[in-house]
């Protein structure tokens, strides 16, 4: 015949039990939410008659990729260095595809590193050009032409968070190179700089 159980021995089981049950549920809840998107604009550009967006995923503890579209206007193009000998490139749209790596993790604060690609539209002027006038023959003339361009880039910059995490405030600055179909231009062109606000979720 098996003894009854002792009804404090069962009491003592059930509170452990209810105690651990939610000192689990504690730590979740106090855990810092997960963000793993994040979208941003460059509050600079507005300045120059300007404008950019940026979106970004984050895929591991540190590593983040995203894609940014920037539209440029007349005033940003007076800041560009892109140009030789009486030549001169203006950018007038660009997609720069990127990838991000956070030295304190993707979830804090942190610096980071960034490299980032580069398809342009841009303008050359000042370039010579064969036309052919009213007698059939071909004269060379300054003109201008239109072409698509890749670069390379890379950056570097501090995010802030705010808000639970989820108000974004970035500094950032960015280089990059672009490659014109007929040579390489080797002087580069401040690209991604700035101070940048955004919102995760």
């Amino acid at each position: 015949m098996t003894e009854p159980k002792n009804p404090i021995s069962v009491f003592v089981l059930f509170l452990l039990v209810f105690i651990i049950h939610h000192s689990f549920l504690a730590q979740d809840e106090n855990s810092p939410p997960l963000y793993r998107n994040q979208i941003s604009t460059n509050l600079m550009l507005p300045i120059f008659e300007s404008f950019d967006v940026n979106y970004e995923r984050t895929i591991a503890n540190k590593w983040a990729i995203g894609i940014a579209g920037a539209v440029y206007g007349d005033r940003i193009q007076e800041l560009s260095t892109e140009g030789t000998y009486n030549n001169k490139y203006d950018t007038n749209y660009e997609v720069m595809p990127f990838v991000r790596v956070y030295f304190q993790g993707a979830q804090n604060k942190s610096h980071f590193l960034e490299l980032f690609g580069s398809l342009s539209q841009v303008t050359e002027s000042g370039r010579f050009e064969r036309n052919t006038n009213s007698e059939g023959f071909g004269v060379y003339e300054r003109g201008e032409v239109d072409y698509t361009a890749g670069g390379l880039g890379f950056g570097y910059g501090y995010r802030f968070l705010f808000l639970d995490n989820r108000l974004v405030l970035e500094a950032q600055f960015g280089v990059r190179t672009n490659f014109n179909p007929n040579f390489i231009i080797l002087n580069g062109t401040l690209v991604r700089t700035g101070i940048k606000v955004g919102y995760r979720f």
